[in-house]
Formats: C-alpha cells, structure tokens, sequence
C-alpha cells in the first residue's frame, strides 16, 4: 500500500558542503511475478521504511519486497517505472557522479540496464522514484512517489531522481504530475507558515521538508487528506445495531451482498459502475483526475492481481432491489505480510441513492465480515478528503480517530 508522494521525499536541497557519489538506474520490470526479489528490490521497500518510521513512526504503508515486485510486474492498466538512486561502490559495475548543491541530477550518471543486473547491496540504494502513468485512462497524468533514506538526505539524491523522473514523464508526453506528502501535525489555523490547500480545508507547515521540495519544484497544494485509523476490535454489538438502523433507514429496497477475494459472476458489471462512478463522485479538488474506463474484466483483473501479491479483501455492497442495481459499496484490503493490519479503499454511495444510510449500512456490515476473516486483525487505516464531511461523520460514529495528515500536490508541466 503505497500513496505517490513525490513530496514525501521528505528532504530539502542539497547541502554543497556536502558531496556523495551515486548513479541513477531503472529497475527492470520482472518477467515473473512470483520471483525472488532481486537486492534493488529489497533496497526499494526498505528506503520506503525507513522514510516513513522517521516521518510518521511506523511503516504500515509500504510494501513488502514481494508484493512490490508482483504490483510492479503488473503493467496492463498503468506503466510503471521505478528509478534508483545506488550509491557508488567499488567496481567497473559503478557509474560515479559527485553531486552539489547545484548540478545535483544534472551530474548523476544515468544507467538503461536494470539495476537488479549489477553488483551491490540492499543499502546501496539510498532513494526511489516510482512513476505509474496510467494506460487504460487519465493518460496525461503521472504518478510519483519519490523517498530518500534518512541518512541520505540533502546529498542531491532526491534532486537528482526528481530531474529523472521528470524527463521520463515529459519523455511519454505526459501534462500532469501527481504526489502525496505524509505528516504527523498540522499547523495552527492562521500560521504564517501553513500552506492552506487550494479548497480551503487543511494546512501543511511551509517549514517541513517535505512542502519544501514540492515547493521548489513548482507543486501547488490542491487538497488535504486526513488519515485515521481503527482499533480493532470494534463492539460487535455496536457493529449490529449500527447495521440494524441503518437497514431501517434504507428500508427493503435495499438488500447487503459480501464476498472476499473474487467478484461473483453477476456483479461484474455493477462493480464497474461503481469503480467509474469512484473516479468522478469522490472529492478530488483541483487534482486533475478524469473519469477511469472499468468494465467487467478491469474488475477481474483487480481481483486477479489482488490475489498475485497474496493479500485478500472483503467487499460489501448494497444492492438495489427494485432495479438490481448496485448502490454503494466498501472494501477492505488485508495484507498477507501483516495479519493485524487493514487498509479501507475506496467507498461510494452513488448520488442517486444518497440519504439512507447506506455509507454506514456497507461499512458497518463489512466491518463484520473482516472480523469474520480475520478476526486477528487490530487497526484499519482510512483517507477521507478533508472536506468530505459526510464520510468522516460515519468514521467517527464508527470509531476511527485522526493518526495523520496527508497533502495532494499537483504540477502541470510546461
């Protein structure tokens, strides 16, 4: 579970007392899956870790290396492109580069071969940028998710992987850049240092390292996204007598569907609507995101990778009787690396069957259905726009409590 959070890179520029030596190198996409992750690999996840253990505490959000690797072989709906920044080590393998503070990226060498082809270690890689350029839809746009190692930082490495990353980007003609930032506070209503999103609603301190680099690099702030998280487990008799009342609300022109792991045949179709309906109701703000492209076999193959990395998922939804339409819907992804942990995605009430409770119906029922699962899970983690009100009420009444904030930045290129 990775946000794109070229922000979240978390370093400010280049110190030019300071000077390293480090090449840039696309990591090959692996033929197979299911393959042992290669020592680039390994280094990938673990920069991932130890970025978000020193922005946030913990690293819940990253990937283990085999999971990243399956997600990476996965090319069908979006291109994906992971750069490396290895640092320099011994060997006619070894492209050098010494970087200041001002030729950073413009002096790292660039390597075509795959790093996993080269001699070195997990902790030669000391940064990431990971693009995902969409294929099926929203083809102007770009993805990245750029983090450096703690003990890497201001040496020029996330100059140099964003002045990479950025010619790949122009290179497939993409007019749009998308990241996240990730962090623990807000900054007070009126500091003189808070860079307030473009809807008004949240703030990031203009002083954390982070803002700073997405600054420099031409980002606006469009949107804030307040993470919270669940204890697990919830009541099961608050869980029944939420559902019960929100089954009243609905009344009986609304029946609860489940499943977990795979789309059952004849709801196909519906969850495609949904998935559509997910990229064009959900609050996005000033983020240029365009209505995505689903049909019944996009659903299939989500199911079908979901399954490749090992994780699982339940899904409730609410099926319209009178139409056999499916109304809303929530799933909850389960990592296979960590039993305790679960991810909220996406959850919708379509707009023409809003006002009945239906958000709290699905959620309460799904919350069931995963201790059901997996009983031995212990915290959910959820992101809800900061203006989207409605559901951060039903979160709230369910008992998830704010853990984070997270900042939506968006550069169109010239």
């Amino acid at each position: 579970m990775a946000r794109n959070s070229v922000a979240s890179a978390g370093q400010a520029l280049s110190d030019s007392r300071r000077v390293t030596t480090f090449r840039i190198a696309e990591l090959a996409v692996p033929t197979d899956p299911g393959a042992s992750p290669s020592w680039a690999a390994e280094g990938w996840a673990e920069v991932g870790a130890e970025h978000l253990i020193a922005v946030l505490g913990h690293d819940d959000f990253i990937d283990p290396p085999r999971t990243r690797v399956a997600d990476y072989a996965d090319q069908k709906h979006s291109a994906k492109v992971v750069l490396l920044a290895v640092r320099g080590h011994d060997g006619a393998d070894v492209l050098p580069a010494t970087v200041d503070g001002q030729g950073a990226g413009a002096e790292a060498a660039h390597e075509g071969a795959g790093a996993e082809t080269t001699r070195g270690a997990v902790a030669d890689v000391v940064g990431f940028a990971g693009i995902t350029m969409p294929r099926t839809d929203n083809t102007h746009l770009a993805m990245v998710d750029l983090m450096v190692r703690p003990g890497a930082r201001r040496r020029g490495v996330g100059e140099a992987l964003w002045r990479a990353a950025e010619e790949r980007v122009r290179a497939a003609g993409r007019e749009v850049v998308t990241t996240w930032s990730s962090h623990v506070h807000e900054p007070p209503a009126g500091h003189a240092a808070a860079v307030v999103a473009a809807t008004g609603v949240g703030a990031i301190s203009a002083d954390d390292p982070s803002a700073r680099f997405a600054l420099a690099h031409g980002f606006a702030l469009e949107q804030t996204d307040r993470h919270s998280m669940l204890a697990l487990p919830v009541d099961p008799a608050a869980l029944a007598g939420w559902r019960a009342q929100a089954a009243q609300a609905a009344g009986e022109d609304y029946r609860v569907v489940q499943w977990a792991d795979r789309t059952p045949e004849e709801l196909l179709d519906g969850v495609a609507v949904l998935q559509r309906r997910m990229s064009t109701d959900a609050p996005s703000a000033g983020v240029d995101l365009r209505e995505e492209v689903w049909d019944a076999q996009r659903v299939r193959d989500t199911d079908e990778a979901i399954t490749r990395t090992g994780d699982r998922y339940v899904l409730t939804a609410a099926l319209h009787v009178p139409t056999g339409e499916l109304a809303a819907f929530t799933q909850l992804m389960l990592p296979a690396h960590r039993k305790e942990m679960v991810f909220q995605y996406n959850t919708l009430v379509r707009a023409d069957h809003r006002g009945r409770r239906l958000g709290l119906l699905v959620k309460a029922a799904n919350l069931q259905l995963l201790a059901q699962v997996r009983p031995e899970a212990r915290r959910v983690h959820t992101w809800n726009a900061g203006e989207n009100r409605y559901m951060l009420a039903i979160n709230e009444q369910i008992g998830f409590a704010r853990a984070s904030i997270e900042g939506a930045w968006q550069r169109r290129l010239g």
